[in-house]
């Protein structure tokens, strides 16, 4: 019995962690291109006026990105933190498999 749960729990958390890392892949994603649009709104407010009611609006706009950004490296760390939990608890089942593999082919 032992062997068998331990099994499907490593496969649970491995897919778990790739999960996570899928999740942590898409927001990096996100953020170059939140990085890419806060840039071109910086390009496009050089050109204007910075009397320009325009001009106040893109910098509005910015700074919405730069909060979504934050919201975004904020959602890493909390993903990053599982990751390194679910390693951990991986390592301990994979130690418990290898026991009950010992203790259920142990024939001496």
């Amino acid at each position: 019995m032992g062997l068998i749960s331990a099994s499907y729990r490593v496969m649970y958390l491995t897919a778990y962690k790739l999960s996570l890392e899928s999740k942590m892949q898409w927001i990096m994603s996100s953020q170059l291109e939140l990085t890419a649009s806060a840039d071109e709104i910086m390009a496009l407010g050089n050109d204007l006026d910075p009397e320009n009611p325009a001009v106040k609006q893109l910098e509005a706009r910015r700074e919405k990105l730069i909060v979504l950004e934050k919201k975004l490296n904020l959602q890493m760390e909390e993903y990053q933190n599982r990751i390194k939990m679910v390693e951990a608890e991986l390592q301990a089942e994979k130690q418990n498999l290898q026991s009950a593999i010992q203790t259920s082919f142990n024939y001496g």
